[in-house]
């Protein structure tokens, strides 16, 4: 018979605080997979190699067609490297410096597209 003690029931204030907590939880991971990142290794990881993840996955989701050949196998090998658990210890700072400048170099690239269609606009409303 399973009876339970009184200090191990909750109380209903309890129960909706460790269900709303449940809830987020799932909704964070939920998140945190959407952006591309590995939930069981966020804690692991340095902030570099977790922006360096975040961006690989953006950038191969969102600017493939401003990619080159070779920056798309830089960007897939590092998917590789961090997706492999094993190799996580061995991830260092220095191993996201690669990926982050390839996103700095196609958002120069998104930024001039962008102004240039803006200054279209600009001459084209004048005229």
């Amino acid at each position: 018979m399973n009876k339970k003690n009184d200090k191990d029931k909750l109380t209903q204030a309890q129960y909706q605080i460790l269900r709303k907590n449940d809830k987020d939880t799932l909704t964070t991971e939920k998140w945190i997979k959407d952006t591309g990142l590995n939930v069981c290794v966020f804690n692991r990881l340095p902030v570099q190699v977790l922006k360096a993840q975040q961006v690989a996955h953006t950038l191969l989701s969102q600017n493939l067609n401003l990619l080159t050949t070779e920056q798309i196998k830089t960007l897939r090998a590092f998917q590789r490297k961090v997706g492999n658990t094993k190799n996580h210890k061995s991830l260092k700072p220095t191993t996201a410096y690669p990926i982050l400048n390839i996103s700095n170099k196609i958002n120069r690239q998104l930024f001039k597209q962008h102004k240039q269609l803006s200054q279209s606009k600009i001459t084209a409303t004048t005229i």
